[in-house]
């Protein structure tokens, strides 16, 4: 028997390895079908860049103001608006940091956390006070903010203002055409310029601040008329404040008014600080290397423009705003309410479980193990509900995911009983393969995405998205790959590259999920279940053979999206070219201090203890000490492959991605209730059955 299985394995091997460099082609093939494609956005109006820039920035500026001010209410319907978000590479963003960004054209680092903002630099004998401290700050923080870039890149801009004295400085800290105050007479000669509107007081005197900064728009309009006129919150007046996107308005509309975006955000009504630099400079920057010569320098922004559908209600406009800060200002916060929610209940029900070992208490342990599973659905489908425009807003949120949750666990326990919690799988993994397609419209402002006031994703796939569909897609994966093994292992093993490859190109397609760190974890852990699912086992080669694959893969989709325009490219065109800058270390930096960031507090290291559990327990289950586990693990061949498979992309994952230890413990979070879940629901094997499964096992393997 075993002579005649020997050459079989031999003529399947090349066509099994045909099948592997097919399906990685075909993956690049198909990230570079959209690597020239603009990203998808909503309609765009004619996009004109303008002879000249004047920039009014006002720290602290809300759409609460815009509602309160008649004056500035009256410039909404006459404008391109949208709001900004002023997050900045420190953990708060004062003033200082704001037009720190501004001069950079990337995120910069002013302030000192735990002090309060204070008062912004002076200009003494032609330079800005102290600007060696900044300077010094953004290398002790490594944010790779080159301050001055703004004047060393563009001729002619001037400055009025405290504030706009920083953005206009050039490298070494000197100012060149500046005024201490507003004086509108002098844009004539100036190409572009930046205005600094003040900080907008917390209490009296902020209605006399909201008539100074209509009127300096109006002024500018007026003294200015072939300008473009951005009226942008710069940073919150105090260090401790709580952060939500700011007011932009844009002045004339080219085409009537619409909704703010850029391609660094690709979503209508909303830009970042840094594209305010990008639009001054027209998309181009220049910096300084070393030698003293201009060379160009990756931006963090994009050039402002306008899209979307017109709008012609000022009253609607700003409502559409408020309700899109409470759109971002509860997810957080109710995630840690919802997540308290679950913890407790499926505590009590264990609880009640272990004490009394009734059907009900099972039933009922099951149910909340299932529930949390649903759980990692209900974060996206509940954006589908537009919860931020009913009552309450924060509690109509943490209601709504908990229902969602609820149905899922209920309607999956009560159609596939003990297999519930491989419904809610293959539920998670085709809602964001779909979400992925569309443009992850489900993603921005849940409770896995990182906000505008976050400053994260923008557009794409967040880590915890990525943990979800990974663990999605390879327990879905190994599943389908059980149904085929006893027909053909080949045909499993496409199977599973079949499954997986839609998620890794879905979840690494620019302009879908735009994940360049999930598609380093997820190609391999793909392919390792791929070739176990075919041979059974793997040797160190064919381990390596997977890794160089994996790395070719993910090296080719980067270096197709660097090809694109450079106000196109997602996360993997940016990383090349910071690569071939030679400007990559402080970003390596940065993810690595992210990433270690968990360990300082205890529930980093808790994280950590429970992620090293859970990788022991797949690869030495005989270390549980669950009989049921343990007779689980051997029941059918493909839960090692499976369970290995999720505990390779969590390493890989926890070591080369930015959110470090987190990645694999929300993988752990979606998987384990779902296997306790499992358990408890399977009837036990008899004895005689676990043997002719393992004799099964030996059979496949041989």
């Amino acid at each position: 028997m075993n002579h005649r299985s020997r050459p079989k394995n031999r003529r399947a091997r090349p066509t099994f390895l045909r099948t592997l460099a097919l399906g990685l082609a075909l993956f690049a093939a198909a990230s570079a079908g959209t690597a020239y494609a603009a990203p998808p956005t909503a309609e765009q109006a004619p996009r004109t860049l303008p002879a000249k820039v004047i920039v009014i920035g006002a720290a602290g500026l809300t759409w609460y103001d815009v509602k309160g001010s008649p004056d500035l209410t009256a410039l909404v319907n006459q404008a391109n608006v949208g709001s900004i978000t002023v997050k900045t590479a420190g953990p708060h963003t004062c003033p200082v940091d704001g037009w720190l960004t501004i001069s950079a054209g990337t995120r910069a680092w002013g302030s000192v956390p735990g002090d309060a903002c204070g008062e912004l630099p002076t200009v003494a004998n032609g330079k800005i006070s102290d600007w060696q401290t900044y300077v010094d700050r953004q290398a002790e923080h490594h944010t790779g903010a080159p301050l001055g870039r703004l004047a060393e890149s563009r001729q002619g801009v001037c400055g009025f203002g405290p504030g706009a004295a920083i953005a206009v400085a050039r490298a070494d800290g000197t100012v060149g055409d500046w005024q201490p105050g507003v004086e509108l007479t002098k844009l004539g000669g100036c190409g572009d310029a930046i205005i600094d509107a003040g900080v907008m007081p917390l209490r009296e005197g902020r209605e006399e601040a909201r008539k100074r900064v209509a009127e300096l728009v109006k002024q500018a309009e007026g003294a200015a008329p072939d300008a473009w006129v951005l009226l942008v919150g710069i940073g919150q007046e105090i260090a401790n404040a709580h952060q939500e996107p700011l007011v932009a308005l844009q002045l004339p509309p080219a085409d009537g008014p619409r909704w703010l975006t850029s391609d660094s955000t690709r979503r209508p009504g909303l830009i970042q600080l840094t594209d305010v630099t990008a639009t001054i400079l027209r998309g181009q920057a220049k910096e300084l290397d070393p030698a003293g010569e201009e060379q160009p320098g990756p931006l963090d922004g994009n050039v402002i423009s306008a899209a979307g559908d017109k709008h012609t209600d000022a009253a609607a406009v700003i409502e559409d705003r408020l309700d899109t800060n409470e759109r971002f200002e509860h997810p957080r916060p109710v995630l840690i309410a919802v997540a308290m929610t679950l913890l407790v209940a499926q505590l009590a029900a264990l609880g009640w479980f272990l004490v009394t070992r009734s059907r009900r208490a099972r039933s009922t342990s099951e149910f909340t193990m299932l529930a949390q599973g649903g759980f990692f659905i209900a974060v996206f489908l509940s954006t589908a509900t537009v919860w931020w425009r009913w009552p309450s807003p924060g509690f109509s949120l943490y209601c709504v995911v908990l229902g969602i949750s609820a149905v899922f666990a209920g309607v999956a326990k009560v159609l596939l009983k003990q297999y519930a919690g491989l419904g809610i799988l293959l539920a998670a993994y085709v809602i964001l393969l779909v979400d992925g397609v569309l443009g992850t419209p489900l993603q921005f402002g849940s409770m896995f995405a990182d906000g505008p006031v976050i400053g994260g994703r923008f557009y794409g796939f967040g880590n915890s998205t990525f943990a979800t569909l990974a663990v999605a897609a390879l327990v879905t994966a190994g599943w389908v790959a059980q149904k085929l093994l006893e027909r053909s292992r080949m045909q499993a093993a496409l199977a599973v590259l079949v499954i997986g490859g839609l998620a890794i190109i879905v979840d690494g397609k620019p302009g879908w999920g735009t994940d360049f760190g999930g598609i380093i974890a997820l190609t391999p852990a793909v392919l390792l279940l791929a070739w176990l699912t075919w041979r059974g086992s793997i040797s160190l080669k064919a381990l390596i053979g997977i890794g160089i694959a994996g790395v070719l893969a993910v090296s080719a989709v980067a270096f197709l999206d660097y090809l694109r325009p450079e106000d196109q490219r997602s996360h993997f065109g940016t990383f090349v070219a910071r690569l071939l800058d030679g400007d990559v270390g402080d970003v390596l930096i940065r993810k690595l201090q992210m990433s270690l960031a968990f360990f300082h507090t205890p529930a980093g290291w808790f994280m950590l203890a429970g992620v090293v559990l859970a990788m022991i327990a797949t690869v030495w289950p005989d270390k549980v000490p669950f009989e049921s586990y343990r007779r689980y693990y051997v029941s059918r061949p493909m839960i090692r492959p499976t369970l290995l498979a999720l505990s390779t992309c969590g390493l890989v994952g926890m070591l080369l991605n930015d959110a470090g230890v987190a990645l694999p413990a929300i993988m752990a979070g979606f998987t384990l209730p779902l296997l306790v879940a499992h358990l408890m629901a399977a009837t036990v094997l008899p004895e005689s059955h676990l043997v002719q499964e393992s004799s099964s096992v030996d059979r496949h393997r041989q």
